[in-house]
């Protein structure tokens, strides 16, 4: 038995036992089961600034799900995306597949959140949070595919105290648009910690074990200031990216946000992508995908659950034979 198999049936007995532990506390109640359905779309209309003006009115993601309360403790939750599952060339991004995102068990109460079957996961979601611009671009992680943001598995999540809080999940690994082809799980622990008002930081690192060990190691710090603005910075290092032995992948992401009106918000970022250089070649390994992003606009959101963006988006590739890609987009994210 290996430590992977070792760590996914530990995994199992805890819940099971605190599953049975908390049941068996409960206080049988009058509780009347209730739900809702709720839905979110990413649409925009973009604009190359190049020779080619490339421009097109496009909805890149369509969320719709439906989650129940069983008990005062128990939910169910039943989430599509809708969407190109692959966007990595011009042809997969005209194609459109519904999926489940997330078809959950959870359990929560008082300080424990406990999760089981295709789940949302922790790896990123502070970092995506603090963004809060999904519907423009994807967190660092996701859009470089550091990581999938749900996955099959188990989570326990549970606040140890007023300040820390910590996560474990054992997922299959291949996110939650691929189906579990090996033996293989990919185990994950993090702890947020929040020292003073206003400030997030957080340390994540994952482990899956196939022909070689992949690793992530993530860091991440943020700092928000009510009713003025954020800023947030991450640094991520995977090892051995899809299991190619010294195939290094490194990452950093800064955002800021400035709240100039009550409806109104100034938003900018910079990433930075870059791989090592294996030994005896001449470029980096990543060359023709390592790169720089820059992003910046102003945000208005005119009613709740409705916000426009008009932004400007640089990728600026460390490839010398590939080009800027520079371009203007106007983003709308609504949701009910």
């Amino acid at each position: 038995m290996n430590n992977i198999q070792r760590i996914f049936l530990l995994f199992s007995a805890l819940l099971i036992f605190f599953s049975i532990k908390l049941y068996s506390q409960e206080e049988q109640t009058t509780f009347t089961p209730s739900g809702k359905v709720y839905g979110k779309i990413f649409s925009n209309f973009h604009y190359q600034l190049a020779e080619e003006n490339e421009s097109a009115f496009a909805v890149e993601r369509a969320y719709i799900g439906y989650e129940h309360l069983l008990s005062e403790n128990f939910t169910i939750n039943l989430k599509l995306d809708i969407g190109s599952p692959n966007q990595e060339s011009s042809y997969d991004i005209l194609k459109r597949y519904a999926y489940f995102k997330n078809a959950a068990l959870i359990y929560s109460k008082d300080k424990l959140t406990l999760s089981f079957g295709l789940i949302d996961l922790y790896q990123f979601k502070i970092q995506e949070k603090f963004w809060g611009h999904r519907y423009i671009y994807k967190s660092f992680m996701d859009e470089h595919k550091f990581g999938a943001s749900a996955d099959l598995g188990a989570s326990i999540s549970y606040k140890i105290h007023d300040k820390i809080s910590a996560d474990l999940t054992v997922m299959n690994g291949e996110g939650y648009n691929q189906l579990q082809t090996d033996n293989a799980y990919k185990t994950g622990f993090g702890i947020t910690f929040l020292p003073i008002k206003g400030l997030t930081t957080r340390f994540y690192v994952d482990y899956t074990e196939q022909t070689e060990i992949q690793t992530t190691w993530t860091g991440f710090i943020g700092y928000k200031l009510k009713n003025i603005g954020k800023v947030g910075a991450e640094y991520n290092y995977q090892v051995n990216n899809k299991y190619d032995s010294d195939h290094d992948l490194y990452g950093f992401s800064s955002y800021v946000s400035y709240d100039i009106l009550k409806k109104w918000e100034l938003f900018a970022r910079y990433d930075r992508l870059w791989s090592n250089t294996i030994e005896g070649e001449k470029n980096q390994w990543n060359i023709f995908k390592d790169g720089s992003a820059l992003i910046g606009g102003i945000q208005f959101e005119p009613i709740k659950n409705v916000k426009i963006a008009a932004n400007y988006q640089d990728w600026y590739p460390y490839a010398k034979n590939l080009e800027n890609e520079s371009y203007f987009y106007l983003n709308l994210e609504y949701k009910f």
